[in-house]
């Protein structure tokens, strides 16, 4: 069980052993959660894991951005109209602003791949840090093994080595940052928040699309279950239909890499793509998202009355709303299938608030089938990071690793190869 109370005085401590190694003080953060300097460890450790963070193959999306950089960087005609004429051009295929502003801004001042992923580290680490201690700081009291459970699955799901693919992921959570302030804490200004995701990965159109859909149909709780249910059972959906889901915009290069991602001949790609990898990959996630539906179906069977009273039902509701579109469509578009990743975050953040109001005895006997599945999820997801964690992530600290890196995967360093 995680304790609490880390005291203020021992603020300076914790920067200090932060500084001669973050991932030790990550751990003593986790473990000591309700010290007020917590979230900021486990944010700065995500911009040295950023920083010491080396692709394992070349056809990951980071090693094509690092290139990017380097190239940009050391351009002798690199100036802001230069940076400009590439958004949203047809050649360049760039049409979201975050990442290439930042990698232009960046790149202005060093040519380090390093400082720029550290910079990309540091941005998903504020907005990871602030998603758990949003949840954290409803707990008043220790966690019981169950919110242990469920937080950690939160932190898990979309986990700071997902800046591999850092556009989608880094926007799945300033998603879910402003959207657990307008449902939660029933602040409709924070809906600007959520507009400016589609700048971070066109595909918050689409989100987005969802998100005011479920405004407009307001909080039906069966309705959003039996669309789940349907999305279950149902063995496919037409092409057509997730095509539609698509907005169209004037913007001719952003509808074109739309119908790209939709196109039957991508589609294969990726189908072909999974065949090589690792089957216990595909199934960490088979096992915990199919799980993780039938207990949202026991959540309806035995609690629905008191849900439908909570004020966490608006969170439900949306929840279990985008979970259904995302599960219907990734059967037939897996990229599809990230959707369906950040409604499970969104709901793993009602389950968690939800146990800390409400007893829930229904889930004891569920929980001993859930947690093996989490485990094994916890496990792999783990294995998945060493592809992009360095020997230094452990071992180095700031000041070493700013004059030296190994730049050696720790899975490399572990097979011995």
């Amino acid at each position: 069980m995680l304790r609490s109370a880390v005291k203020k005085s021992n603020v300076n401590w914790v920067v200090i052993f932060f500084i001669i190694n973050p991932f030790l003080a990550l751990l003593t953060s986790i473990y000591n959660y309700s010290s007020t300097i917590s979230k900021n460890v486990v944010w700065l450790f995500c911009g040295f894991y950023g920083y010491t963070f080396y692709p394992i193959r070349d056809t990951m999306d980071s090693f094509r951005h690092r290139q990017d950089f380097v190239e940009w960087a050391t351009a002798t005609n690199m100036n802001f109209d230069v940076f400009r004429s590439k958004l949203f051009s047809g050649e360049t295929n760039i049409i979201d602003i975050l990442l290439p502003l930042l990698k232009f801004l960046v790149s202005r001042v060093t040519s380090d791949p390093s400082i720029f992923y550290g910079i990309l580290g540091l941005i998903f680490g504020f907005f990871f840090s602030r998603n758990i201690w949003f949840l954290l700081s409803y707990a008043k009291k220790k966690l019981g093994r169950y919110e242990t459970l469920f937080i950690f699955i939160f932190a898990m799901l979309i986990a700071p080595w997902e800046i591999n693919s850092f556009r989608f992921w880094v926007g799945a959570h300033v998603f879910a940052y402003y959207i657990f302030r307008i449902l939660v804490l029933q602040k409709k200004q924070y809906i600007a928040g959520l507009l400016v995701t589609p700048f971070i990965h066109f595909g918050f159109i689409i989100s987005l699309a969802v998100f005011f859909i479920y405004l407009a149909i307001g909080n039906r709780l069966t309705l959003y279950f039996a669309l789940l249910g349907l999305a279950f059972f149902m063995n496919t959906v037409n092409l057509s239909f997730v095509q539609s889901l698509i907005p169209a915009t004037s913007i001719e290069v952003i509808n074109k890499r739309a119908d790209n991602y939709t196109s039957e001949g991508y589609i294969e790609e990726r189908a072909e793509g999974i065949k090589d990898i690792n089957w216990y990959v595909g199934l960490r996630t088979q096992l915990l998202y199919g799980f993780t539906i039938i207990i949202a179906f026991l959540l309806f069977y035995y609690k629905r009355k008191e849900i439908e009273k909570s004020q966490l039902l608006p969170l439900l509701c949306f929840a279990i709303f985008f979970m259904a579109i995302g599960y219907a469509a990734m059967k037939v578009v897996p990229t599809f299938g990230r959707y369906f990743r950040l409604s499970l975050l969104l709901f793993y953040g009602y389950f968690f608030l939800l146990f800390l109001q409400q007893k829930n005895k229904w889930y004891h006997y569920v929980y001993f089938v859930h947690l093996p599945m989490a485990l094994f999820f916890f496990i792999i997801e783990t294995r998945v990071w060493f592809d992009t964690a360095t020997i230094d992530t452990f071992v180095s600290n700031p000041v070493v690793a700013y004059f030296y890196q190994s730049y050696e995967p720790l899975i490399n360093f572990i097979k011995g190869s």
